[in-house]
């Protein structure tokens, strides 16, 4: 016998059979996870699925009241429309340890969470779901900030929320907090100051464990003196906004105070100097201005000092900048060496390089007031060129230049300018030699010299030393070249002191004298030179004729 109690309603859209009990098995598909075992059985089917419609989201909301009433908000993932259908997400019929949310295959971790309307930003974005989400639903916890953190101000910005002033990147800096619209804007350097500069004020919060929190309803003092040492000692007074701004303690309002009304007027650059400078602390505040050096040090390392005026730096400089100064070449004319030439262009410092002070010396006497390391130099113990150029000819010409030095062949206004006598050497420049340039037979030193120069001893006397052997050793007797000044002249390359009937073994006469040498000496290639052949030429009639009769001159031969 079947009783009622072992009958279960079977939805398929066909009407309601009863089957027994012990057929449940062919229709569930399974054991409900654990959330949902007690609507388990198969007479409890109906109330999660509707006739031949399966899981209705309608019937979802029957128990889900919270996720009805965001839905209907619009708030959240399940108000958009690809998530509005339960069973795209929740599987169920899997068994009692089943979780039922699929999060896909990429699992919880890739879920993006901006799919909820609240995105996760700056450090949020690396929290984990349970550090939110304290239960299974993982509805809408509160987004505000108060709702995870603890208020740190204890309602000393009551009415204001936490991202006026914050981020979510990081608690510290605030930048949202703007200092202008409190009763004490911040200017100067004040704006770079931190907070826990000026608020010092911290109090223990009993509700939490005595853990301390600032106090930034308690102002500090406005007066400079309430934070900022007094490094005048009183001596100016306490109204420091007087001379100073809070762009910089250094930046002082000169216009107020009158640096006119005191011994020592400020002109020049004196007027950008700070006041600390000259002033130093610890100090008097009056302080001697007779000379320079009671505030400077001497930079001429006492090299001045001979002068007539004692080297006081006004005789050159002003408090306009010390450089340029006036020193021109007026008053260089004055000195032991007055510039003339090319040097009347050339900078001081070329002349007067930076050295240290300690080499300097004998040039240096008199009282010196904190020397600096290094200084331009002035004194030199000679005005020889050699004192400031170096020898461009490596000493080669030492013992012609002993008495005048460089003078003696070059001048100020070129170095190119030379007046060399030749005939103090061994070879007297004559002819063509005494037109021809220093470096036509003076070359460059060969590679490898210590430094380029001009070459002077070695250079050889003999003509094939410069000018080669043009006629490749036709004149050559036993190995030797023939000496060219046999037949050459220096005044110029013609062979103008040969003699044919002399030098030759053929003696020109009758028409052969009145030939150009050209039609006996003909040019010819040698080694891929042109060369005029003097040597060997026949010296018979056939040997320049032929056999042949030809006329020469109206004669026949």
């Amino acid at each position: 016998m079947i009783r009622a109690r072992d009958l279960w309603p079977l939805p398929f859209g066909l009407g309601v059979a009863l089957l027994p009990l012990k057929t449940s098995a062919q229709i569930s598909p399974g054991p409900l996870s654990r959330p949902h075992e007690r609507v388990e059985g198969s007479t409890r089917c109906l109330e999660c699925h509707e006739l031949g419609r399966g899981v209705s989201p309608v019937k979802c909301f029957a128990c889900h009241k919270p996720l009805q009433e965001r839905v209907a908000a619009g708030k959240g993932l399940h108000a958009r429309a690809e998530y509005r259908d339960c069973k795209t997400c929740h599987v169920e019929h899997q068994g009692r340890e089943f979780d039922i949310v699929w999060w896909g295959k990429a699992g919880r971790q890739a879920f993006d969470h901006r799919l909820t309307g609240h995105p996760l930003e700056g450090k949020h974005a690396r929290l984990t779901c349970a550090q939110c989400h304290k239960t299974r639903s993982f509805l809408g916890p509160p987004t505000s900030c108060s709702a995870c953190h603890a208020d740190e101000h204890r309602g000393q910005f009551k009415g204001r929320e936490c991202d006026s002033c914050h981020t979510e990147v990081a608690w510290k800096p605030a930048p949202g907090f703007d200092h202008g619209r409190t009763s004490w804007p911040l200017t100067g350097r004040h704006v770079a100051v931190t907070c826990a500069k000026c608020h010092r004020v911290t109090k223990r919060d009993p509700a939490q464990a005595g853990a301390t929190y600032r106090v930034f309803g308690i102002a500090t003092g406005r007066e400079c003196l309430s934070c900022h040492e007094d490094v005048h000692e009183g001596r100016l007074g306490q109204a420091c906004a007087t001379c100073h701004t809070t762009a910089s303690w250094r930046a002082s309002r000169r216009m107020d105070f009158d640096h006119d009304k005191t011994a020592y007027p400020l002109r020049g650059l004196h007027e950008a100097v700070a006041c600390d400078t000259c002033h130093l602390r610890g100090k008097p505040v009056k302080m001697r201005h007779e000379q320079c050096t009671d505030c400077h040090a001497d930079a001429h390392a006492g090299q001045l000092a001979r002068r007539a005026d004692g080297g006081r730096c006004e005789s050159c400089h002003d408090v306009s900048g010390f450089r340029p100064a006036r020193f021109g070449l007026d008053e260089h004319a004055k000195t032991t060496y007055p510039l003339v030439g090319a040097h009347l262009a050339v900078s001081c410092d070329a002349c007067h390089p930076p050295i240290a002070a300690a080499a300097l010396g004998s040039a240096a006497s008199g009282r010196v007031v904190r020397a600096p390391a290094r200084t331009a130099r002035l004194r030199f113990a000679s005005h020889r060129c050699a004192e400031c150029h170096p020898d461009a000819h490596r000493g080669d010409v030492a013992r012609f230049v002993k008495k005048d030095g460089c003078e003696g062949c070059h001048r100020v206004e070129s170095w190119r300018h030379v007046t060399f006598d030749h005939a103090l050497t061994r070879y007297p420049l004559a002819g063509g030699h005494a037109r021809a340039t220093c470096t036509g037979c003076h070359h460059q030193a060969q590679a490898g010299a210590a430094a380029p120069g001009l070459r002077f001893p070695g250079v050889t006397q003999a003509c094939e030393g410069c000018h080669g052997d043009p006629h490749q050793g036709q004149f050559a007797r036993a190995g030797k070249a023939a000496s060219c000044d046999g037949c050459h002249a220096t005044e110029t390359l013609k062979a103008s002191k040969f003699d044919h009937a002399r030098d030759s073994v053929y003696h020109l006469d009758g028409a052969h004298a009145r030939l150009a040498c050209a039609e006996c000496h003909r040019t010819e290639a040698r080694g891929g030179v042109s060369v005029v052949r003097y040597k060997p030429l026949p010296t018979t009639c056939k040997g320049c004729h032929g056999s042949g009769r030809v006329a020469v001159n109206g004669n026949l031969r």
